[in-house]
């Protein structure tokens, strides 16, 4: 999966950009056919904002915002938002599946 990071008006540490990366590529599980990941930082008003967007293969794009004090509170905020995507992403087909085999 490629991931690109992204900060607007603002600087994002390295550790921060490393952590983000990690999170990243932690989706892997839940979508082996991940090609794209995109996370974007940006302040509105002395509040941090992450928002992930997830391309990947057999479905539409999964866009995700997290806000916080810090900008790892809306990342993880934003992640977990896209996990429970992809988990449900994943439940309803095994659920398709199961309902045309019973027919």
């Amino acid at each position: 999966m490629d991931v690109t990071i992204s900060a607007r008006h603002t600087t994002v540490p390295a550790t921060l950009h490393d952590h983000a990366e990690r999170l990243a590529r932690r989706l892997d599980r839940f979508a082996p056919r991940a090609a794209t990941m995109t996370v974007s930082f940006e302040t509105e008003n002395g509040i941090r904002a992450a928002e992930a967007r997830l391309t990947a293969a057999g479905g539409p794009p999964m866009i995700a915002h997290g806000t916080g004090p810090t900008y790892r509170n809306a990342l993880n905020l934003a992640i977990d938002r896209i996990e429970r995507q992809l988990k449900r992403r994943r439940q309803r087909r095994r659920q398709h599946r199961r309902a045309q085999v019973d027919v």
